[in-house]
């Protein structure tokens, strides 16, 4: 679909593509930008014993070097009384994945504020986010927990959004001459015991022009660690050509580094030791072949040739289905795309067979309609 013709196809449209799928729809642009700060972070630097300067973190896009400035949430910690810096870490970024697949299946409403601009809003619970997660580690572990059981309770998951909103990121290029501020979350609010998360910009940006991509929602929310689901991100949208061969995914360990935003250590073999550790305990790894960068005896890179599973492979060949099938579909005479449903969104063969034969006529009819 050539840029004119996505500049001219209605948000609803794109909307109901976005929601065309179970999961998780993530934007490559939108990732590649540092919105997280660990807790040890050394760039951290405090003015006091609780209020801390933002963090500046360097990125790239298609080479192009970036600056992610990320201004902490400052608000009231309720037990101290006293304001607090909270960077977005593991807990935040897992809620918004958590946000973005629920949005994937729920109807999202458009409205306009006083600007005259569209708002993306999105009706919840507290309740749902934790089974939204919870259902993700039940299906990647094979358990039954329940959504009480998630590792978010309300307090926590309250805080994580409040963060989410306060948070700002400053994006400019590295010359600073060019900027865009957001906040992942643009606003929340309660209604009727329903929690209305109105999407911030950058997200309801790239739903709008369709610059996403289908992932595996069930791995990426059950990740038990920063670094893990990072990993998990970067393999799922970078295996985009997946294939029964396995052919391996080749990143620098400096780039992974980077990516991941790896703070634990400086040391290059440690940290290779430890992201090496991490990706061999996935289910996507088969295995990791290292071939080692020295500067005498001192490592100063490595290449990884991450070798996909086949289970990995099966996973992101239906991804790639899932995408493919919202770049060019057909339109209904209401101007509807017609998506074709796939098998593995669907429980037993007598919901997909109907829904596939629903499809079917829809197609006829479109075709008809052309004539």
């Amino acid at each position: 679909m050539s840029s004119k013709k996505k500049s001219e196809t209605p948000i609803e449209i794109q909307l109901e593509l976005f929601r065309s799928t179970k999961r998780l729809n993530l934007s490559e642009t939108y990732e590649a930008i540092p919105k997280e700060v660990s807790h040890n972070d050394q760039l951290v630097k405090w003015v006091s014993d609780h209020l801390a300067k933002p963090v500046e973190k360097k990125f790239f896009i298609n080479e192009k070097s970036y600056i992610s400035e990320i201004s902490p949430a400052n608000f009231k910690n309720r037990k101290t009384k006293q304001f607090q810096s909270h960077f977005p870490n593991f807990r935040e970024a897992r809620i918004e994945y958590a946000i973005i697949s629920f949005a994937t299946k729920q109807l999202i409403d458009i409205s306009i504020d006083s600007e005259n601009k569209k708002k993306f809003l999105l009706r919840t619970t507290y309740y749902q986010i934790q089974k939204e997660i919870v259902e993700a580690i039940n299906k990647r572990k094979v358990i039954k927990l329940k959504p009480n059981n998630c590792p978010y309770n309300t307090t926590s998951i309250r805080e994580a959004l409040e963060i989410l909103k306060r948070t700002n990121i400053r994006v400019k290029n590295y010359i600073g001459n060019r900027e865009y501020i957001f906040n992942r979350i643009k606003d929340i609010y309660m209604d009727d015991n329903k929690i209305v998360i109105e999407l911030g910009n950058m997200i309801t940006n790239y739903i709008s022009s369709g610059d996403w991509r289908a992932t595996d929602s069930y791995s990426i929310l059950a990740s038990r660690g920063k670094y893990e689901l990072k990993l998990r991100v970067i393999l799922n949208m970078r295996f985009k050509y997946a294939s029964e061969n396995g052919k391996p995914y080749s990143p620098s360990l400096n780039k992974i580094i980077q990516e991941i935003d790896f703070v634990e250590n400086t040391q290059k073999r440690i940290t290779l030791q430890k992201i090496v550790g991490i990706l061999k305990k996935m289910h996507e790894v088969e295995k990791v072949i290292i071939d080692k960068k020295f500067d005498g005896k001192k490592i100063i890179d490595a290449i990884l040739y991450i070798y996909p599973t086949s289970e990995f492979i099966k996973i992101i060949i239906e991804n790639n289905k899932a995408t493919k099938r919202t770049k060019s579909p057909s339109l209904d005479k209401n101007g509807k795309p017609i998506i074709e449903p796939m098998r593995s969104d669907f429980e037993t063969n007598f919901r997909y067979n109907n829904a596939k034969h629903e499809y079917n006529i829809k197609l006829v009819k479109s075709s008809f309609n052309r004539k």
